[in-house]
């Protein structure tokens, strides 16, 4: 994987959204598995991965990337909060909105790319939406193994 143009994603999708907080979990064994995240003084790489590695998150048990691997789409949560799809381990995080975007190998979803705003919440917008999905459409080469 290339961890360069992979970062290269990341802040395009910055410059995109205004949010810093952006990540790549590959789907491992009907779980997400941390690869690359965005170093944030909000949440660093450390307590990212240190999370990850006490509370796994689980695809069937997660309302959204169960949704994700039925409808591969991207999904926007505005308010976690307010959201009876939101899981908990966005509140561990401690993260207000989120733009998840699948990463497809042969229309499988193989990993997602979290575009999370903490701190504060944030209105992912159409336009957002269809722009994040068109940079991870030109970045896939990143994602091939």
């Amino acid at each position: 994987m290339d961890l360069e143009r992979l970062d290269e994603l990341f802040q395009q999708l910055n410059e995109l959204t205004g949010v810093r907080d952006i990540a790549y979990h590959e789907i491992k064994d009907g779980r997400l598995s941390p690869v690359l995240k965005t170093n944030t003084d909000v949440l660093g790489v450390e307590k990212w991965r240190s999370v990850h590695a006490q509370s796994p998150v689980y695809v069937e048990h997660d309302k959204l990337l169960s949704e994700m691997m039925r409808e591969p789409r991207a999904l926007a949560v505005q308010d976690v909060k307010n959201d009876p799809r939101s899981a908990d381990e966005f509140f561990l995080f401690g993260i207000d909105s989120i733009l998840i975007l699948p990463v497809l190998n042969n229309r499988v979803v193989r990993g997602i790319v979290a575009v999370a705003s903490i701190g504060g919440l944030h209105e992912f917008t159409e336009e957002e939406i269809r722009k994040a999905e068109l940079l991870l459409e030109r970045y896939r080469s990143v994602f091939q193994t």
